[in-house]
């Protein structure tokens, strides 16, 4: 039987490539809505279980307040991998910790022991501080609706954020990788972050709608990711990362991506790029663990296709691209972003720069 559950209400057809939704009906009948997305299915279910559930009263525990609030609030207005993400950390953590704890109870001294003792179990500070946003975001929720006087948040003090170290190869580190790859199935994943730019979802997710390789035009519009071991087809995190990149300026990459046009066994548009020898696409974690056996195969430094996509950023600035042009080519949502993830790089610059000028005029 190709159909099998994924959680209560809904499973999916692996064949038909069709996620079901089973659905109350008036009296004690039930129908079934069939989804193409999980995202759109697990929305859908999401809706129907709160409609069906009024909101809990002021004396609730902060566990009934926390599921209330994912189903409400999270399902209807965040992307599946986010609200998968919250689940996680409500269901490891924070129900463990403090879900039978009345809601009007709490206080900050309790929420600030909990964010200690989590540091001291070994999470990082940039960790907690995700369950730090996530209880200030749930409690002032419960405070605009008049289930608590305040936020009892606004009193903690959240774990300072430690700025992230990311790897990135130089170009002869690029030089080498592009030769261990050569022929494989990763050279067009490789290659593709390392010389657009590209993340991991958005190499997943390219079709060949989205290739011109007469005009020398990449389009990026749709991602393909995983949540909780199950593909997730949808539109770019933000508007920003729609965007069309030119390659005619990377002939290697343009010819690589014209052998792999010829190859294939399909002229389907909606066909992935990347496809794996028996013409299924790779999932994105595959392709992540391939490049690590890869790499550790070859004894190379450590890099993911997310480092690849910081080798792009480090080369282009190591160029002198201005940070505006490497922004847009990323899809980042703005200058700053790509400054706050850069700050270590473009201050390595920055070093160079001003140990040059002083070269220069040294007497």
């Amino acid at each position: 039987m190709s159909r099998k559950s994924l959680q209560k209400n809904l499973s999916y057809d692996d064949e038909r490539r069709l996620y079901y939704v089973t659905l109350p009906d008036s009296g004690r009948r039930r129908r079934t809505k069939t989804f193409r997305s999980y995202e759109e299915a697990l929305r859908t279910l999401n809706e129907v279980t709160v409609s069906s559930s009024a909101c809990p009263g002021a004396f609730c525990s902060l566990g009934q307040w926390l599921e209330w609030w994912l189903r409400k609030d999270v399902s209807a207005s965040r992307a599946a991998s986010t609200l998968y993400a919250y689940q996680n950390i409500v269901r490891t953590h924070i129900l463990p910790a403090l879900g039978t704890v009345p809601l009007r109870s709490l206080n900050p001294l309790t929420i600030q022991n909990y964010l200690s003792q989590k540091l001291t179990e070994g999470l990082s500070p940039n960790t907690v501080l995700k369950h730090y946003t996530l209880l200030f975001t749930v409690l002032r929720k419960a405070a605009a609706l008049n289930l608590l006087p305040e936020n009892p948040m606004e009193q903690v003090v959240p774990p300072r954020r430690i700025a992230p170290r990311y790897t990135f190869y130089s170009p002869e580190q690029l030089r080498i990788l592009f030769c261990v790859v050569e022929g494989s199935l990763m050279e067009l994943p490789v290659k593709l972050a390392a010389y657009l730019g590209l993340r991991r979802s958005e190499i997943a997710g390219l079709r060949w709608r989205c290739v011109d390789l007469s005009a020398g035009i990449i389009v990026i519009q749709e991602v393909r990711t995983e949540v909780g071991g199950h593909e997730v087809v949808k539109l770019p995190k933000t508007q920003s990362s729609i965007r069309r990149l030119g390659i005619s300026g990377s002939p290697e990459l343009v010819s690589l991506l014209q052998r792999t046009l010829e190859q294939r066994h399909s002229a389907d548009p909606e066909e992935y790029v990347v496809l794996k020898t028996d013409g299924t696409p790779p999932t994105p974690n595959y392709l992540t663990e391939a490049l690590l056996h890869i790499v550790r195969e070859n004894h190379l430094p450590p890099i993911t296709l997310h480092g690849l996509r910081h080798s792009f950023a480090s080369v282009a600035n190591s160029q002198g691209i201005p940070m505006y042009d490497i922004s847009k080519a990323l899809g980042h949502s703005s200058i700053s972003v790509t400054s706050n993830i850069y700050t270590h790089l473009f201050d390595e610059t920055e070093s160079r720069t001003l140990q040059a000028v002083a070269q220069a005029i040294r007497p």
